[in-house]
Order: C-alpha cells, then structure tokens, then sequence
C-alpha cells in the first residue's frame, strides 16, 4: 500500500517542472559477479544534494534499493537483498553526484535501476542500465559451453590413453 502511494506522488510529482534534471550515464554498465558498482548519477546543473530525496529503485520490481532524505539514509524501504551492500557517494553529494556504491554484485542484481530526486514540487529521474555477468564464458552461448564440455572431456580421455599405452 506505501509503495503505490509512494508510486503515485513520483508520477505527480513528474508532472510538475523541476528546477533540476537529473542525468545517468546513457550506457550499459558491464559489471562481473562478486565486483563492486557505481551506478552514476548527478544533477544538471550541478547543485547541492545534500537536502534532497533521493531513491534509488529498481524499476522492474519498484522497489527501493537505497533511500536518503536530509542527509541521512533511510532504512526501513530498503529491499532485503541490498542491505548492507549499497552506499550513497556522500562526497560527491555538495557537487550533485548522485552515486550509489553496490557491492558484492549477485546474478540477481542484473536489470534497471532508477535514481528518483525530490525536492519539494520539483522531481527527476535517471535510469542506469546495470548487466552483471558469470566470471567465467561471461559472453559465451550455451550451446559452446554445452559443446565445450564433453570435447573438453574427450580430449583428457585421449590423452590418458596415450600415456598409459
């Protein structure tokens, strides 16, 4: 029920006009299982944020990944899954940098990712595109690997064969 109400006011909110765009970085970023992120965000033109409403959500599920408001950050809508592992770059905060830090990147961390701004009647938003990748055939087909595998064995049979005759 507080994520539709929370839903609703964003779109509301968009309708107003904002003092303020927001910008992502209008690529994909390419990250391996297990690394750290920054997922980059900043406001145009640059101003200070250190008073504003920024959420980080992810925008297939809606639901909040990371929530500051007046300089403190805001735990409790917080999905399971990211607590303890995201960070909003505070030090860039007084120059409009939006940042947030993932770390320990899961399979499960793949998708979209918005960064919403709030500051009183004005919103903006930014959406990252976030592609986590296996560490190893990363961008192999699964028919490679599915052939990859039994010739691999064949060839380690072989030269078993060899040396023992």
């Amino acid at each position: 029920r507080g994520l539709l109400r929370y839903w609703v006011t964003l779109h509301v909110l968009q309708l107003g006009s904002a003092d303020f765009g927001v910008v992502g970085p209008g690529h994909a970023l390419r990250i391996t299982v297990g690394q750290e992120v920054v997922l980059p965000c900043h406001l145009s033109p640059a101003m200070d944020a250190q008073n504003l409403d920024i959420r980080w959500i992810r925008r297939d599920v809606t639901e909040t990944v990371h929530h500051y408001r007046n300089g403190k950050d805001v735990s409790g809508e917080q999905m399971e899954e990211y607590v303890g592992r995201t960070e909003l770059a505070r030090d860039g905060l007084s120059r409009g940098s939006l940042d947030l830090r993932i770390s320990g990147l899961r399979p499960s961390d793949d998708g979209d990712y918005v960064c919403t701004v709030t500051d009183g009647a004005s919103y903006g938003e930014a959406l990252v595109y976030l592609e986590v990748s296996a560490p190893f055939f990363h961008n192999a087909r699964p028919w490679i690997i599915g052939l990859g595998v039994p010739l691999g064995l064949l060839v380690l049979f072989v030269l078993f064969i060899v040396v023992l005759f």
